[in-house]
C-alpha cells in the first residue's frame, strides 16, 4: 500500500519533467517561406479568391505614421440632444412690447369652451399668466415644460372642486387653452369652464 502511494507522486513528477523533452514547435511558423497565391487552372472558378480577413505582407503592415501620412482623424459622432431639453431660441425671446395676445374664446368639436392663442407657447404662456394675476383664480403651482397651471378656484366659479389645472396645448391652430379637474384626466364641465376661461379672457384683450 505504501509502495502504491510514493509511486503516484513519482510518476506525476516524471510526467511534469516529460515535457521538457518535447521539442517546442510554437515559433516554427515565423521560418515558413511565403508562397506565391494559388492560381486557379484556366476555365476554373474559384469561390474564395478574395480572402474574407486578408492578412497583410510584412513590407505592408503598419509600422506607425509615416512622415508624409496624415493622421487618421475618426469621425465625431452626431451631437446627441435630450427631447424637451433642446434649447428653443424662440423660446426665449421676450414678449414684444404692444403684442396683443391675439385670443379667442370658443368651443372645440364635443362643445367644450376653450381659448386659442395664435402666438407661440412662450408668448402665450406669458399671456396667461399675467392674465391670472389679475384675476381671482389664485395659481398654487405651475409647470411651464407641460403647460399647466395649478389653480384654486372660488367657489363663485361653481366648479364643486376647490383646484383645477389651466393646460396650455400645441395645435395645428397655435395654442388651445383649456380647464381640466385637478387630476389633469378630463375636461371640466362646461359651464363652469367657460365662467373660468372668460375671466382669463377679458385680462387677455
Amino acid at each position: 500500500m505504501k509502495k502504491a502511494a510514493l509511486l503516484v507522486p513519482l510518476m506525476l513528477a516524471l510526467m511534469v519533467a516529460g515535457c521538457s523533452w518535447l521539442p517546442d514547435s510554437s515559433l516554427e511558423y515565423r521560418k515558413a517561406a511565403v508562397t506565391d497565391p494559388i492560381k486557379v487552372p484556366e476555365g476554373g472558378v474559384f469561390i474564395g479568391e478574395q480572402p474574407l480577413y486578408a492578412v497583410p505582407r510584412q513590407d505592408e503592415r503598419l509600422t506607425g505614421p509615416r512622415e508624409d501620412e496624415d493622421r487618421f482623424q475618426p469621425p465625431r459622432p452626431p451631437q446627441l440632444v435630450v427631447l424637451g431639453n433642446a434649447p428653443d431660441k424662440e423660446n426665449d425671446e421676450p414678449v414684444p412690447e404692444g403684442e396683443s395676445a391675439k385670443a379667442l374664446l370658443g368651443r372645440d368639436g364635443n362643445g367644450y369652451p376653450i381659448i386659442m392663442m395664435s402666438t407661440r407657447y412662450a408668448w402665450a404662456w406669458e399671456y396667461v399668466g399675467d392674465a391670472l394675476k389679475q384675476t381671482d383664480l389664485k395659481v398654487n403651482d405651475r409647470d411651464r415644460e407641460v403647460g399647466i397651471f395649478y389653480l384654486k378656484v372660488p367657489n363663485r366659479y361653481e366648479l364643486g372642486a376647490r383646484e383645477a389645472q389651466l393646460k396650455l396645448s400645441h395645435t395645428t391652430n397655435g395654442i388651445q387653452v383649456a380647464v381640466l379637474n385637478e387630476k389633469g384626466t378630463a375636461l371640466v364641465e362646461k359651464t363652469p369652464g367657460l365662467a373660468i376661461l372668460e375671466r382669463i379672457y377679458d385680462e387677455l384683450d
